[in-house]
């Protein structure tokens, strides 16, 4: 099996990249010289901060937040009074706050020779959005030396768990079908037409090994990390 998933994620990724090499997200005005990410990775990860940019105004931030939930909370069909829905939206909320505390970080001077009482003084974070050169800034420093989900910090590993629970929450099952991954892609990514139903196609077909296995967690997971 597990051979298998690697195949299928190969697989995947062989098709993201034709997918991302006709398709530019980055903003060409970002410098990303300085990046330790490859071009494919700054693509598909401008592709991700696109999604999250639910105002379209170049940049994360509690609107953006609102918006996600509500987002979330139509695809899975929960109710707004859902435990589920909660859990998710104190996910989203600390989602966020690790990114502004990302972004705080860049923005402070390197004070190297700082007093024991001036290191631990309450530091309250001003920050209130992430810029698409952030996200990019702050996925390079995680990815260096990462090998799999378990070298990212918490709240990068509960990233998979959420649009995971989210995918098949519609549905009431333990497995991602194809129609939950088209209803996913239609409502979160905006694919539309034609483009949706290739993209659900052959998405499916590679991840579960034309049909042969179930799209589990532990699957997902796996193709989540590769995809980072």
């Amino acid at each position: 099996l597990d051979s298998l998933l690697q195949e299928s994620s190969r697989m995947s990724t062989s098709l993201v990249k034709r997918k991302f090499n006709t398709w530019k997200f980055t903003d060409p005005s970002v410098d990303v010289s300085d990046l330790t990410l490859s071009p494919f990775q700054i693509e598909k990860l401008s592709y991700l901060f696109k999604c999250l940019d639910t105002t379209g105004d170049g940049y994360i931030n509690e609107e953006d937040m609102v918006y996600l939930d509500e987002q979330f909370r139509t695809i899975a069909g929960w109710s707004k009074d859902d435990l589920q829905l909660h859990s998710i939206v104190d996910n989203n909320r600390a989602f966020l706050e690790c990114m502004l505390e990302q972004v705080q970080i860049e923005r402070s001077p390197n004070n190297e020779n700082l007093t024991w009482e001036e290191a631990l003084r309450p530091n309250k974070v001003s920050v209130t959005s992430v810029s698409l050169k952030n996200w990019l800034n702050m996925w390079s420093r995680l990815l260096s030396g990462a090998a799999g989900m378990d070298d990212f910090p918490i709240w990068v590993q509960l990233l998979p768990k959420v649009l995971f629970n989210v995918i098949v929450a519609r549905e009431g099952v333990d497995y991602i079908s194809k129609e939950s991954l088209k209803h996913f892609y239609e409502k979160f990514a905006g694919l539309k037409d034609q483009v949706l139903e290739r993209t659900t196609e052959q998405g499916f077909r590679t991840a579960t090994a034309n049909g042969d296995y179930k799209l589990d967690y532990k699957s997902y997971q796996l193709l989540f990390s590769n995809f980072l």
